[in-house]
């Protein structure tokens, strides 16, 4: 708005110089009567004027300037006044202009130590909401490689656990191998038990019908002559036996039983007197032992 009042007075001031150019007061005969024709008064419209009206047109043609020169008097004073007031503008306009100027640089500074704040505080806001993610990722990071440590040591265990439920399965199939091995050891030691004891009823028959035969030549022999001693020492000999077979056949039955329900320790005890009545080997008894042990183990 300024920028156009200013170029509006500038054009008015380039425009004034030529209405305000002062005219001298004396005029000559040819301007006057160059006036009268600019003017529209034609002397020589009167075709009947004699040069004695002369005087009177010049009477008249002094009143015409002494109007127009008093119109350019007003034109002049009118021009200083607006000159004046251009002045006066112009210089209320560059006031105005500082004053807008100064106003602006003022709010322009004022804008950029604001902006110039706001960023810095932004800064500051930025820099600390990425210290605090700096800080969240550590702990993420921390807690990511404690889990993973844990899942690593969740799996040895489980290796662990897994390697040694395969040792306790082998173990045990091992186990139930050599069991089995031993019960069937025990059942062909007990056949062969049955066996001798078949054998021994056998044998025991056999006695008891040599004792028979043996009682009745003794009778007889008694009825000729006295018995010799010896005769009968044997077949009490033979009896002392058997009864012995007995008893020793009983008691193999009995430690047997108690060693197949007996508990691992007092079964270990048992393994000698076992291994003696069965008649086991060195061999035999030692893998007897080894399962016992393996046993115990588990």
């Amino acid at each position: 708005m300024f920028a156009k009042l200013k170029k509006k007075i500038a054009e008015e001031a380039a425009t004034a110089p030529r209405s305000g150019v002062r005219i001298p007061r004396t005029i000559s005969k040819e301007s006057i009567t160059s006036m009268g024709a600019d003017s529209g008064d034609d002397f020589a419209s009167d075709g009947s004027s004699s040069r004695d009206d002369l005087p009177a047109q010049l009477l008249r043609r002094n009143d015409q300037i002494r109007k127009l020169e008093a119109k350019l008097s007003d034109y002049a004073e009118q021009l200083r006044i607006m000159q004046k007031t251009k002045d006066k503008l112009e210089i209320a306009l560059e006031k105005h202009q500082d004053s807008s100027i100064k106003k602006l640089q003022d709010q322009s500074e004022s804008h950029l130590a604001s902006r110039a704040k706001m960023a810095e505080g932004m800064t500051l806001a930025l820099e600390k909401k990425d210290q605090e993610w700096i800080e969240k990722l550590e702990a993420v990071e921390k807690e990511k490689a404690a889990l993973s440590a844990r899942v690593e040591e969740m799996m040895e265990q489980s290796l662990t656990l897994f390697q040694k439920r395969d040792d306790q399965d082998e173990l045990e199939g091992f186990q139930q191998q050599e069991l089995a091995k031993v019960k069937h050891m025990l059942l062909r030691k007990e056949e062969q038990l049955s066996q001798r004891e078949r054998e021994l009823q056998q044998k025991e028959a056999e006695v008891q019908s040599a004792k028979r035969g043996m009682s009745e030549a003794r009778g007889k022999l008694q009825t000729s002559s006295p018995s010799p001693p010896t005769s009968n020492t044997t077949v009490t000999n033979t009896s002392d036996l058997n009864d012995s077979r007995e008893i020793n056949f009983e008691y193999l039955k009995h430690v047997v039983l108690k060693f197949m329900s007996s508990r691992d320790a007092e079964a270990y005890q048992l393994i000698r007197a076992v291994s003696v009545l069965l008649n086991f080997t060195r061999e035999e008894e030692d893998m007897l032992k080894q399962t016992l042990e393996y046993k115990v183990c588990v």
